[in-house]
């Protein structure tokens, strides 16, 4: 099957839409040319390629620039095919919700909101599912950054890190920053593994930044900063007992952030579907953390498999 995959080159975008087509490989031999729509090249220059393909294709991306262009080029190609091709919008589209075939999206995105019968709902983002055994002696902490959903506090956030650290002295640690940790925060962590032989700081600019998804995969303990839901998801996706770090005042009432993306975390919470390294504001002024574990009883989600599997019978149901 032909892929046009249409690209923002944000980050978030880019691996839902890859964890997607790689569960798709899984079903169906796939031919993907991407498309960069930031490049302003000509539809028909990217798509001449068409009829050499046989069987329909498929549009695809994420992200509000390219939306766009995936019904401009399904309107180009029903000029000159008679092939079906399939236009498919990840993540909630801000407009012309029923001209596309499928909208695979968050169930966050349609709360309160009327769903169309051509949406396909997940929950959470999109991450590649993986049942690797988990190492016990291991552990990942991951770092964002400030954002406009978070009050981003540094100083709460190292207090924490101090927290896990002393709570789990055996565990082997890797933490790792994002594009959006700032260059002083960068330098405090770097600073902080001086003091545990047992903890490694890996810089997204160094060549072992690569090593991300393995050690998410194999660490038994993940834990995480809320301001991302796409790397939420990735832990969840895979073995082991996920947390979320508090990374604001217990004052502030936005604990996990802006409201969609509260409820969505909040959500987790609740259902123990995820733990909580929290702080307790005690008379007095004195912040304790606290440690609250998540649920055994859960398998890592497979929201990638469901969705691939619901766009494969909607594309064999056309036929």
């Amino acid at each position: 099957m032909n892929v046009y995959w249409f690209q923002d080159l944000k980050t978030g975008n880019l691996k839902q839409v890859q964890a997607l087509l790689d569960q798709l490989k899984k079903e169906i031999e796939l031919s993907i040319t991407t498309i960069n729509c930031s490049n302003h090249e000509s539809l028909p220059d990217v798509l001449t390629n068409e009829n050499q393909f046989d069987g329909p294709s498929i549009l695809i991306g994420a992200g509000h620039d390219v939306y766009s262009k995936i019904l401009q080029a399904k309107k180009y190609l029903k000029k000159y095919t008679s092939k079906d091709i399939f236009s498919i919008a990840v993540l909630r589209p801000s407009y012309k919700l029923n001209a596309f075939d499928l909208i695979v999206a968050p169930e966050h995105d349609f709360r309160k909101r009327r769903i169309p019968k051509n949406v396909i709902l997940f929950q959470g983002s999109l991450a590649s599912t993986s049942h690797d055994p988990v190492d016990e002696n291991k552990g990942i902490i991951a770092i964002g950054g400030p954002s406009k959903h978070y009050n981003f506090d540094q100083e709460i956030l190292m207090n924490q890190l101090n927290y896990i650290l002393s709570v789990h002295p055996k565990h082997e640690f890797k933490i790792f920053n994002s594009r959006r940790t700032p260059d002083v925060l960068n330098l405090k962590l770097k600073n902080k593994i001086d003091n545990y032989p047992n903890v490694q700081f890996i810089h997204l600019d160094s060549s072992e930044s690569d090593t991300f998804q393995d050690s998410l995969n194999k660490s038994s303990l993940k834990f995480v900063t809320p301001d991302s839901s796409n790397l939420v998801f990735e832990a969840l996706s895979a073995k082991g007992q996920t947390y979320l770090i508090q990374i604001e005042s217990p004052t502030y009432r936005r604990i996990f952030g802006a409201k969609k993306i509260r409820e969505s975390m909040n959500e987790l919470v609740n259902t123990k579907r995820v733990g909580v390294v929290s702080i307790l504001n005690k008379k007095g002024g004195i912040d304790i953390s606290k440690i609250e574990n998540p649920s055994l009883h859960f398998e890592p989600l497979a929201e990638v498999e469901k969705v691939s599997f619901s766009i494969m019978k909607f594309i064999n149901y056309q036929k």
